[in-house]
């Protein structure tokens, strides 16, 4: 089992140590949300579109949000990795009650987790992939990001089975969305994609391009898409936060076009990845240097993490004051994270720092 660092209601522990109670209603129920947030770099992407999505489906299942958007930022970033591009699951689920029973249980707090992974470039990206249509039998509330997924995980893997990366779902002679991602196609030179309601899953990249077409004056359109009209498009695109913009090149068998990545797509993911490194540079320059900054690592109680942090700092700040470190153990005693007040005068510096604390073995979190 892969031994990093997660977060469990209130805790970060290594994964193989995190444990929920059988009893929790997101194991007996699904009673439950989840959100996906892609980190460039570092860095959230579109931070506080995917918290919204999140209240949003908090809000269609009638569960309270347990921490304020401030709260929610200082629990994820500790998991992020400044070096490589990766994405948070974050899910809450009701909680674990003293019994189970269908009716929502009073007065229990409600269980949160969340860990980070790498995002894996996607193979299919500029070749193109195939896809399946298939009739949607999923529920009815779709744009509630519930862990309910099962109509999703059979739909997909049907499209797995026959050679396909996605199954395009249809009802009633119209699209909906794909299994795991939202759907655009190109459309007598419009890109089109379906609206949003109950039946599709409010994707925040679906959103962004949406609005890059906007400002780069590309004709679209949210409306309804007749299968019959999809068959007939000269392109087609699924999308997602963890897999961003890929090509369909062939549908039901028959090929989209001329079998390659069209033209539109071609501007789009220009389009889409300078925007992405736009993002990341204005959050670079955010610090005007010199500033003060806390530098925080955390690490098992037993390895005396404050004098080596420390140590470590002081290779590249050569004025660091005793009473600039501060320690807090966790609830249980088996970690601690140490945190030391630096006058930056560089995000080179900075980088360095972090660099050195990631390095060490015994550190097991830098930020």
């Amino acid at each position: 089992m892969e031994n990093k660092t997660v977060y469990l209601n209130g805790e970060y522990l290594p994964l193989c140590e995190a444990k929920v109670s059988v009893l929790d209603r997101g194991f007996l129920f699904g009673d439950c949300v989840y959100e996906v947030i892609p980190s460039y770099c570092g860095h959230l992407f579109h931070f506080q579109d995917h918290l919204q999505r999140l209240e949003n489906s908090l809000a269609g299942i009638r569960l309270a949000n347990p921490h304020t958007r401030d709260q929610w930022q200082e629990i994820l970033s500790p998991l992020l990795d400044r070096n490589v591009d990766q994405y948070i699951y974050l899910q809450i689920t009701r909680g674990a009650a003293s019994k189970r029973d269908h009716a929502f249980p009073d007065d229990i707090p409600a269980t949160v987790f969340a860990m980070c992974s790498n995002i894996v470039p996607f193979a299919g990206l500029n070749q193109g992939v195939k896809a399946i249509s298939m009739d949607d039998t999923r529920w009815k509330f779709c744009n509630v990001k519930a862990i309910t997924l099962l109509g999703n995980i059979l739909h997909r893997q049907a499209a797995i089975d026959q050679g396909c990366a996605e199954a395009l779902l249809v009802k009633d002679d119209y699209l909906i969305e794909g299994a795991a991602s939202n759907v655009f196609a190109v459309i007598g030179g419009v890109l089109c994609t379906p609206p949003k309601g109950n039946d599709i899953l409010p994707g925040i990249t679906r959103d962004v391009i949406l609005e890059l077409a906007r400002k780069n004056d590309i004709p679209y359109s949210e409306d309804k898409i007749l299968f019959s009209a999809l068959q007939a498009a000269s392109e087609i695109w699924v999308t997602s936060s963890t897999r961003e913009i890929i090509p369909i090149v062939e549908l039901d068998s028959k090929i989209v076009a001329d079998g390659k990545p069209g033209p539109v797509w071609q501007v789009m993911n220009s389009i889409f990845q300078a925007y992405k490194q736009s993002l990341i540079m204005s959050e670079q320059t955010f610090f005007e240097f010199p500033c003060e900054f806390p530098v925080k690592a955390m690490g098992k109680a037993d390895m005396k993490l404050d004098m080596l942090v420390i140590e470590i700092v002081r290779r590249h700040v050569l004025d660091v004051k005793d009473d600039a470190i501060t320690t807090r153990p966790s609830k249980d005693g088996n970690f601690v994270a140490v945190t030391v007040i630096i006058e930056a005068s560089s995000k080179k510096q900075l980088d360095a720092i972090y660099q050195d604390l990631t390095d060490h073995p015994d550190i097991l979190m830098a930020l």
